[in-house]
């Protein structure tokens, strides 16, 4: 059985009646809240699972917490212990501060505001349910000896089912209070051994497309441009062709259609250099086009980069300030990075890496301000930084609701 369905089992509707006298407190809807914090921690957990560093140290908390818990066989016996509920609430809370940092404040809010209930109830609830699920977890890495990749494993094959079971409402609150926006778009992959017995990493997440579709300004651009280029190209090989034609017509025949002494034949060294300056003029109108395409991909970039980084290293400045990076472009509509972002992007990632202790909040914009865009937006941009060897707990991303067709890059520590 997997967490859900022991979860399912614990909390029926005997539970839940329970529950409900025992707080005695009529607002917002109890069995919701409770859900929607299993949901919420079950996804922490998975997250957790996206670095060894991360899983090594959620592997000896769940054990720690375990062995500690306070949690009767039978859950029911909650409620024959006078204090039991209020003590293992109380442990659940430490449980979410430990094992979920900066989760707590986000995720009190968050479902106060999903199931209706008020801090008090919110927080037994939540700390309830905390302990519960680190019971059950505790328990079964216990009972079946499973080691860190095996705890590991068994988490990621709930992935599928948190998508499937956890309701939309809760998820479009979720995911940008918490910074879940991986849960939308990674295919989670259970560590496998190769044939020398080295385990691999399991966490092979599709990354987001970077393609030029059709339709794009972005494209558009580069069309006319690759346009203007073939017009300068095909211009300067006429010239070229013209001129040694002329050279060669005029040597043999001379200039006139009439007479061949009317016009006196230039000479070679002339018609040569004739040609040559043409040809010239081409070259570097085209140079002139290559330049300015340059300046236009790198030059914004450059900028920006630049004020981006002198900000970050700055010790006299304070975190929280915001910069636009208009550099950073998404194909229309879509969460596709175009191609040129990947300059910027890498370029933010060498900083990232060369300053252990920045970290950053990417917003995406959409020109409708859809929610589930703007996180996969976001996300895009975090996929590529994590690929480039950033640490993904140092990367938040969100939606900024409606905005232009690029990011912006908050330093939330540095």
């Amino acid at each position: 059985m997997n967490l859900f369905e022991n979860f399912e089992d614990i909390i029926n509707d005997d539970f839940i009646a329970k529950l409900k006298s025992h707080i005695n407190y009529n607002l917002g809807d109890i069995e919701v809240a409770v859900k929607g914090v299993f949901y919420t921690l079950v996804a922490g957990l998975i997250r957790r699972t996206n670095s060894d560093m991360s899983s090594g140290m959620l592997y000896n908390q769940i054990k720690e917490k375990y062995n500690k818990s306070s949690i009767p066989q039978d859950k029911m016996e909650l409620f024959s212990q006078k204090g039991l509920i209020e003590k293992v609430s109380e442990d659940g809370s430490k449980i979410i501060s430990q094992i979920f940092p900066a989760y707590k404040s986000p995720l009190l809010s968050m479902i106060g505001s999903y199931a209706g209930t008020n801090k008090n109830v919110t927080v037994i609830t939540s700390g309830l349910t905390a302990s519960i699920l680190v019971d059950l977890l505790g328990k079964k890495v216990t009972s079946e000896d499973l080691d860190k990749e095996g705890m590991v494993n068994f988490l990621r094959q709930h992935h599928e089912v948190l998508l499937q079971k956890a309701p939309e409402s809760l998820m479009e609150k979720m995911i940008p209070a918490l910074g879940l926006q991986e849960l939308i778009n990674a295919k989670i992959v259970v560590t496998k051994k190769t044939d020398s017995g080295i385990k691999q990493s399991s966490d092979e997440s599709e990354l987001p497309s970077i393609s030029a579709s059709s339709g794009t300004n972005y494209e558009e651009e580069s069309s006319d441009t690759f346009f203007n280029k073939k017009i300068l190209l095909g211009l300067g090989v006429f010239i070229i062709l013209g001129g040694i034609f002329y050279f060669l017509w005029a040597n043999n025949g001379g200039f006139s259609f009439f007479s061949k002494e009317e016009t006196p034949v230039e000479s070679m060294n002339e018609e040569l250099l004739f040609a040559d300056s043409l040809a010239n003029l081409a070259t570097d109108s085209l140079d002139a086009v290559n330049k300015m395409d340059a300046g236009k991909s790198g030059t914004l970039n450059n900028s920006e980069f630049s004020l981006f980084k002198i900000y970050v290293e700055d010790n006299t400045k304070a975190k929280g300030e915001e910069f636009d990076f208009k550099s950073i472009q998404y194909i229309d509509k879509t969460f596709d990075l175009t191609s040129q972002s990947i300059n910027t992007i890498d370029s933010i990632a060498t900083l990232m890496n060369q300053n252990a202790n920045l970290q950053i909040k990417i917003i995406a914009y959409s020109e409708t301000g859809d929610l589930k865009l703007n996180n996969k937006r976001a996300f895009a941009v975090k996929r590529v930084l994590t690929t480039k060897g950033v640490n993904t707990i140092r990367i938040d991303a969100g939606s900024g609701g409606t905005g232009g067709n690029f990011p912006k890059i908050k330093v939330v520590i540095k």
